[in-house]
């Protein structure tokens, strides 16, 4: 038995033998042995690759973005989150200025706080009954109540 040395089928060297002897003439397949029997088509120079091609680089290329924007994303994020943390902080320092100057002009407003220790103090004197009397009274007579009614008041929430 000879050893098959060609890189050719059995099946392709045999057609054409076997089709010699019956009399059908040559090969009848269209592929001829030699490079062609290894490419896998019929006919290499009239398969067009090309949008197979298109299609493998245009796939590499989403692939090398991904790769390639996947760090820039997170270094973006990590810039946002830095932008809106200053921010915050910013607005909460902003906040705090004003309510100190807030409280710095009522300060300076009521000359220091001293009007407001005062009214302390009656609060927790013995006056507090007479104070608390008088605004009930006013808050009567703005209301165009009797001074009467105003008193009342005040004693009924002394009790309760």
């Amino acid at each position: 038995m000879a050893i098959n040395r060609t890189p050719y089928s059995v099946a392709q060297e045999t057609l054409g033998m076997s089709s010699m002897q019956r009399g059908l003439g040559g090969m009848t397949s269209p592929v001829r042995p030699g490079p062609n029997a290894y490419d896998g088509v019929s006919n290499a120079a009239a398969t067009n690759v090309q949008s197979y091609n298109n299609q493998r680089l245009a796939e590499q290329n989403t692939l090398q973005n991904i790769v390639s924007a996947a760090p820039q994303a997170a270094t973006n994020a990590m810039g946002q989150v830095r932008s809106q943390t200053a921010a915050q902080s910013d607005q909460e320092a902003k906040a705090q200025l004003f309510a100190a100057e807030r409280m710095s002009e009522a300060l300076y407003a009521n000359q220091s706080g001293t009007a407001l220790m005062k009214m302390n103090a009656v609060m927790q004197s013995p006056e507090k009954a007479k104070f608390m009397n008088g605004i009930a009274t006013g808050k009567a007579m703005s209301a165009g109540m009797s001074p009467d009614l105003g008193g009342e008041v005040a004693t009924k929430n002394q009790y309760m």
